[in-house]
């Protein structure tokens, strides 16, 4: 296919990639058109091959961002070879948070809905009755994970935290995977839930959205971060920007890093992390917590929609990573960081650890938890720390199961540890029950099979512990700390900021004291299964944290009254705007 014309130097004219939705009839049609000559040509079919072959190298690890970048170029490059000039759009599927299946996206006008029949086969829309090859002979299908809808999506809110709160390449790559990544692909689900996901257009709009995250990331902060290659917050041995792209053996990391050069593209602005930007300047000087005025007075005019510029360009005040741009909480450095920590958790681990089994030793223990997964700054400080609760907890879940099985103690332990951390002891218990199934026992588990699996699912090698302390260190990296506290301390937001929301994503203006509280607020964004992290090498403790904290923050945000999230005012103007 020609490699090395993925990556052609410097450019003079790098293309725009648009939000799909801002596109004429005219040019999804194109866009429609050249997907379809793609499939008949074969060229997809190599794609999701492609993608299939290397399934277990590019997801769980710091290539996943980079490789996908490369991936998305690949496609981009299989359509302009079937229709030079075609525009390679992206689906900011936050701005459809809240309702996802209230998108246009799934009209038959863009990319057809759910699936239908037995086999779940697309029956409307540009790829109605598609047949793939990959991963073998089927229907292109869909099956929607609520049945006729959509789980809800991050919301914009969410995805700008993340991108202000990492100030490094592997934080943002694995909070994206183990994140906002795999809600998308679960929500359509059918092909988007396997690795020939590529078989369905929808990966490739959403691959978009995930690339251009990484992309905006950079533009915080282009001077360093469009050269930045890291393996923070993974479990693999260190990388380099030297290393090979999986399945593209002519291209290296550093080839994918700045796409404004070798890859020669830029995204064109949707609005969403805008208004995320505006709405954030008013919690910051609501809460008293900016260190002198917003930069956008209230009531300014909206930043209007355009392309980011070439490598020259500087980013503008809407995409900068200015502190004033979100609360100070969010800032790596902040007070929530190892330095303040460290005291308490010395004590609340010699609590921790005094042995007794008792109500007031499980809040230690919750409290010395609570604290390691607030550290900042030194990553060996973190390291000690863990190890040191590792050993406190061992210690004290050790002596409740064995010590502590009396009334009131140690059942009560075990309860509120099965109640927390059900996920896992649920798994232990089921494969028990297995084992004894298969070799002909008789069902039932006896007061030593409970004590076999909770020591199992605690203290083993895949254990709740085990996992627990995978996710420790890592969360501070990805999300703020103390931010719904800012929330919930701003009161109120004033109609004029909810204007400008509407006008930054020039959405008609809705009355919203005629709208039911219910569709003014952010709803929550689902738990994956076990099997998705499983199958992408992810850490299902590190996303069960992000999931807890991104629900924090939903609580913090639909707190605040007159509070109007980008999502929310998208499906608002789609539902009462034409009122």
């Amino acid at each position: 296919m020609g490699i090395a014309a993925l990556v052609s130097g410097q450019c003079n004219n790098p293309t725009s990639r648009p939000e799909i939705r801002s596109m004429s009839p005219q040019d999804r049609a194109r866009f429609f058109s050249a997907l379809e000559k793609i499939r008949q040509n074969g060229e997809l079919d190599r794609l999701s091959k492609l993608h299939v072959d290397n399934a277990d190298t590019i997801h769980g690890h710091p290539v996943f961002l980079a490789f996908h970048r490369v991936f998305m170029n690949d496609f981009a490059s299989a359509l302009n070879r079937a229709d030079p000039g075609v525009s390679v759009p992206y689906w900011d599927w936050s701005l459809d948070a809240t309702n996802p299946i209230s998108s246009d996206l799934f009209t038959n006008n863009y990319m057809g809905g759910n699936g239908g029949g037995d086999k779940g086969c697309v029956q409307g829309g540009p790829f109605a009755n598609w047949q793939m090859n990959i991963d073998s002979p089927h229907c292109l299908t869909r099956k929607f994970n609520q049945g006729d809808s959509i789980a809800p999506f991050w919301p914009p809110e969410a995805l700008l935290s993340m991108q202000q709160t990492c100030s490094q390449y592997g934080a943002l790559s694995s909070g994206i995977e183990n994140g906002c990544h795999g809600a998308v692909h679960l929500g359509i689900s059918g092909d988007m839930s396997t690795m020939f996901a590529p078989n369905d257009p929808f990966f490739f709009l959403h691959h978009g959205m995930v690339d251009k995250l990484w992309y905006d990331w950079q533009m915080m902060n282009p001077d360093t971060r469009f050269q930045m290659y890291d393996n923070v917050n993974y479990n693999d041995p260190a990388v380099s920007a030297d290393d090979t792209i999986p399945g593209y053996p002519n291209m290296h990391v550093k080839d994918a890093l700045d796409p404004r050069n070798g890859l020669c593209y830029v995204y064109v602005k949707s609005g969403s992390s805008e208004a995320a930007k505006r709405l954030m300047q008013e919690v910051n000087r609501k809460s008293g917590q900016n260190n002198g005025p917003s930069s956008t007075p209230t009531g300014g005019a909206p930043t209007p929609k355009s392309s980011d510029g070439g490598p020259s360009n500087a980013p503008n005040s809407m995409t900068s990573d200015d502190p004033s741009g979100a609360p100070n909480s969010m800032a790596p450095n902040s007070a929530t960081g190892s330095n303040n920590a460290s005291p308490g958790i010395g004590a609340a681990a010699t609590a921790a650890g005094n042995g007794v089994p008792s109500a007031d030793s499980a809040a230690k223990l919750n409290e010395l938890t609570s604290q390691v997964s607030r550290l900042g700054g030194n990553g060996n400080d973190r390291a000690g720390a863990s190890a040191a609760l590792h050993d406190q907890q061992v210690d004290f879940l050790q002596n409740v199961l064995v010590n502590g099985m009396t009334p009131n103690h140690g059942l009560d332990m075990a309860s509120a540890f099965m109640n927390r951390h059900n996920r896992f002891l649920h798994r232990h218990a089921n494969a028990l029950l297995m084992r004894r199934e298969q070799q002909g026992e008789t069902p039932g588990m006896g007061l030593g099979d409970i004590l076999t699996g909770l020591t199992s699912g605690l203290l083993g090698k895949d254990g709740v512990v085990g996992h627990l302390l995978q996710g420790l260190g890592h969360v501070v990296e990805v999300l703020p700390q103390g931010l719904t506290e800012t929330l919930k301390a701003v009161g109120s937001i004033a109609e004029d900021v909810t204007d400008d929301v509407f006008n930054i994503l020039n959405l008609p203006k809705v009355d919203l004291s005629k709208v039911p509280e219910k569709e003014r607020q952010i709803p929550y964004v689902a738990m994956l299964p076990d099997w998705w992290y499983e199958h992408n090498n992810l850490n299902a403790t590190y996303a069960a944290q992000l999931h807890n904290q991104i629900h924090d923050m939903i609580d913090g945000y639909n707190s605040i009254q007159g509070y109007v999230s980008p999502a929310t005012a998208h499906y608002l103007a789609k539902k009462y705007g034409s009122q």
